[in-house]
C-alpha cells in the first residue's frame, strides 16, 4: 500500500472555514508552525498538498484541544463543504431519487483517492443499513483530532441520506495508522 504522500487543499480549507466559523482560527494559527501560515492562508481549493503541510494542520488542530463535541462539529462541517466540492451532483440526485448512504459508499473508493494520495480505504457492507469502513496506512490518522474528525465525516456523509446515523470506532488491532468505524442508519 503507498503511503500517503499528498492530501487535496479541498479538505484542509474546508478544516479551516470550519474553524473560521466556530471562532477558532486565532488559536488554530499560534499552533501551527509560523512557516506554513503563508501556505496556509494562499491555499486555493482543488490543488494537492505535500502530507506534512496537511500533517502540521492537524497537528495545530489537535493542540486546540477540542472536546468531543466541538471536534464532532468540525468534521461534520468538512464533511458537507467537501461533499458538495466532490460528491455534490451525486448527493443532489441521490437525495431526490430516495437514495441511501450505500449510493455514496459505493463511489468511496473513488471519493478517497479524489482527496488522499495513498493509504487506502474500504466499504463493506454487512448489513441493508450497515457498513464497516476500513481505513488503512494513513499517517493523519495517527493525530487523535484527526481521528476524532474522521468519524465525525463519515457520520455526516450519511447523514445526508438518512434520518438517523450510529457510528462506533472499532478497535484499531494497535495500528495507529488505521481505522476501522461500523456505521449503521435509519
Amino acid at each position: 500500500m503507498p503511503p500517503v504522500t499528498r492530501v487535496r487543499s479541498t479538505l484542509i480549507t474546508a478544516s479551516l472555514h470550519a474553524l473560521r466559523a466556530m471562532g477558532w482560527e486565532d488559536a488554530y494559527f499560534g499552533h501551527l508552525p509560523a512557516d506554513r501560515h503563508d501556505t496556509v492562508r494562499g491555499m486555493v481549493a482543488g490543488s494537492w498538498l505535500a502530507v506534512d503541510v496537511a500533517l502540521d494542520h492537524y497537528r495545530a488542530c489537535d493542540a486546540l484541544k477540542l472536546s468531543a463535541n466541538d471536534i464532532r462539529a468540525l468534521g461534520e462541517r468538512v464533511s458537507m463543504r467537501t461533499q458538495q466540492a466532490f460528491v455534490g451532483t451525486i448527493l443532489r440526485v441521490a437525495a431526490g431519487a430516495g437514495a441511501t448512504p450505500w449510493h455514496l459508499y459505493k463511489n468511496a473508493h473513488r471519493i478517497w483517492e479524489r482527496m488522499i494520495d495513498g493509504a487506502d480505504q474500504c466499504v463493506s457492507q454487512i448489513g441493508p443499513k450497515e457498513a464497516v469502513v476500513n481505513i488503512v496506512g494513513c499517517v493523519l490518522l495517527e493525530i487523535p483530532y484527526f481521528r476524532d474528525a474522521t468519524v465525525a465525516y463519515y457520520r455526516a456523509a450519511a447523514a445526508n441520506l438518512s434520518r438517523a446515523v450510529y457510528v462506533r470506532e472499532e478497535r484499531s488491532k494497535g495500528l495507529r495508522s488505521s481505522i476501522e468505524m461500523r456505521i449503521s442508519w435509519a
